[in-house]
């Protein structure tokens, strides 16, 4: 895929989805000519671990060669290219560009970074499509597809097995499309032959994807981006600055972890939920503490103290069935 002028087509589908998108790919990909005049590049949320097999799985249901993305290869017209497990996918004009850097949302392989650096190498020239799955990774990113000059399209929620992540990008993008899986097809082949518009990254767009190269940048930088925040990152406990309108609001660190306000909320609440329950440990500890103490006092017969330690163990036990009745009955899933 080589570079072209401003009145080329839109040759490059980027495609992102977490929970569902095992079963929603092979439906996406199998009514797609063999000769589809772009490149389409696959993010599937997964662990280190994860779907070893979804290449095969596509394979079976594409007339499009499908592999796994290599290190440098350069992107085709006619191919799928599948980011492989515990892994960010990002563009070098026309080769791609694996990387282990930080987690974005606590994903790698992330759907907002590959979106934000198909908009910032290729801009009018991206179809951004994103489908089944939860939480908001790939919103932001979708919004800068299009802020870029790229095409936008959305999975109909009530068409996806998971409607949160379509849900979310429709509140803050309006949409090229909003199709069922079955129709998503049809609508790509359409748009792959139409002239792309003019081209347009901005500067914060440009600064991000940087970021998102390098791993990491110089905080003084991200200043340009948003206001610092008294909030600390969940990954590495370093300051963020604050990105975003209300509808893409996310926070970055200055070694590249990224997380969307949603997102960050769920971290908190498990390390709030963590700091709450190591507190019943240390109170149940104390209480054992004590009560040791009063059967060493009673043994040697001193007056008064081991009831006095006997006292606090009871007051001690109390506070910790509070707490743990709290927990258990008060906190709740984010």
């Amino acid at each position: 895929m080589s570079a072209e002028p401003a009145n080329g087509t839109r040759d490059l589908i980027v495609v992102g989805c977490s929970a569902g998108g095992v079963e929603a790919l092979p439906r996406l990909l199998a009514p797609l000519p063999k000769d589809l005049p772009a490149a389409l590049v696959v993010v599937q949320h997964m662990g280190a671990s994860n779907n070893p097999m979804l290449v095969d799985i596509l394979r079976r249901s594409s007339l499009l060669p499908v592999s796994w993305a290599d290190q440098g290869a350069r992107i085709e017209r006619s191919h799928v290219y599948v980011c492989p497990p515990d892994t960010h996918l990002l563009f070098n004009g026309d080769h791609i560009r694996l990387t282990s850097g930080p987690r974005e949302n606590h994903a790698r392989p992330s759907i907002d970074k590959l979106f934000r650096s198909a908009a910032a190498e290729h801009s009018s020239r991206v179809v951004g499509v994103l489908l089944t799955g939860m939480l908001d990774d790939g919103v932001s990113g979708l919004l800068e597809i299009q802020k870029a000059g790229g095409i936008v399209i959305i999975q109909d929620p009530e068409d996806a097995a998971y409607p949160e992540l379509p849900s979310r990008a429709l509140q803050a993008v309006e949409p090229d499309r909003v199709l069922p899986i079955t129709a998503i097809p049809t609508a790509l082949s359409m748009i792959c032959a139409q002239p792309r518009g003019l081209p347009g990254v901005s500067r914060a767009l440009a600064l991000e994807a940087e970021v998102d190269r390098q791993g990491s940048v110089d905080p003084a930088s991200l200043h340009s981006l948003g206001p610092q925040t008294p909030i600390a990152c969940p990954d590495c406990s370093g300051p963020t600055w604050l990105i975003g309108d209300e509808n893409t609001r996310r926070y970055r660190c200055y070694l590249g972890h990224v997380s969307s306000a949603r997102e960050l909320l769920v971290q908190q609440s498990l390390e709030v939920e963590a700091a709450l329950w190591s507190a019943v440990r240390a109170l149940h500890e104390r209480a054992m503490t004590l009560e040791t103490l009063a059967a060493d006092a009673d043994r040697v017969g001193s007056n008064g103290v081991g009831d006095l330690y006997a006292q606090r163990a009871k007051e001690t036990r109390i506070q910790a069935e509070l707490a743990r009745k709290f927990l258990v009955e008060v906190i709740k899933p984010t």
